[in-house]
């Protein structure tokens, strides 16, 4: 017998809720009301006869006849892709939305002034992205591709390596002027440095190589900013030395506001660049068409 749609959005409806572990969440996921996701998950309870949810002031469970529906559901939810796979394949237009997921200077710098040549060539594409700096659940929040930086663990998710950071040790003419150049990295220790800092981590180890392996210099200094643009603007107008990626200076070297330090000290390699994206069976041709214009405009940038 055939499966009712209004069931089959129920049972869609059910796993979201399961997904996000409350009825607000999957609301918000949904860009409906929190009282019409309770409504319409009590619907669906009351066509198959069963509750699936225990409701607690706090959280959601799921009983164990819900965990045991959950699991069907994501077998559908898996089928529904596929099916959606196969219909952007078969039309081979690039069309729908795209979400994608960037950190926000990367994003800003190297991603942004690229989007306007994408869009030109796929006009029936709405791109819908994310600058933030924190790590992604693709799957759980429904991403097409991540542009993520440093190494990946080991994960379901396919990996295209777009390039590495490349640091660059600079700092402005004008506090050159007041404090002095560094000699060898161990001076850094007597400057002013300026680093990334946010809940996850902070850089505030600058790592050389020398004859002898990897010499490593904890630094500090007056400022620390979880945006690497704004770390790049308090450079310019001379608060510290800063380490930072090649490519997010922009033309700030070439204008002489920021001038190299250090350089009879080779830096360490820096954290390798990934196009990350979901595994599928079918890959939907507007995430096949992002992920390549991404490996030709931005590996030579990388490289």
């Amino acid at each position: 017998m055939p499966i009712p749609i209004d069931r089959l959005s129920g049972l869609m409806l059910f796993a979201r809720v399961a997904q996000y572990g409350s009825l607000s969440a999957a609301a918000q996921s949904l860009g409906i009301s929190r009282s019409a996701v309770s409504k319409q998950l009590s619907n669906f309870e009351t066509q198959i006869g069963a509750r699936l949810v225990q409701r607690t002031t706090r959280k959601l469970a799921l009983t164990e006849l819900g965990e045991q529906i959950l699991q069907e559901a994501e077998r559908v939810d898996v089928a529904l892709n596929t099916i959606e796979s196969i219909t952007d394949n078969f039309s081979q237009q690039v069309r729908g939305k795209l979400r994608v997921s960037c950190s926000t200077s990367l994003g800003r710098v190297a991603l942004m002034p690229l989007l306007k040549d994408f869009s030109e060539r796929y006009p029936e594409l709405e791109l819908e992205l994310g600058l933030e700096d924190r790590f992604v659940d693709l799957v759980a929040e429904q991403i097409d591709v991540a542009i993520r930086i440093g190494h990946l663990p080991d994960s379901s998710l396919i990996a295209r390596r777009l390039g590495e950071l490349r640091w660059k040790l600079t700092a402005s003419p004008s506090y050159i002027a007041q404090y002095g150049e560094p000699k060898t990295p161990a001076d850094l220790t007597n400057h002013a440095c300026l680093f990334y800092g946010s809940r996850r981590q902070f850089m505030n180890i600058w790592n050389f190589t020398t004859a002898e392996g990897v010499e490593s210099i904890k630094v500090t200094g007056p400022l620390v900013i979880n945006d690497a643009c704004a770390l790049v603007d308090a450079a310019i107008n001379g608060m510290g030395i800063l380490l930072i990626d090649d490519a997010l200076l922009g033309d700030a070297l070439a204008k002489r506001q920021l001038v190299p330090l250090l350089q009879n000290y080779p830096l360490a390699p820096g954290f390798p660049v990934y196009v990350v994206y979901p595994a599928r069976n079918f890959l939907p041709a507007k995430t096949l068409a992002f992920v390549e214009f991404l490996l030709a405009k931005l590996i030579p940038l990388l490289a």
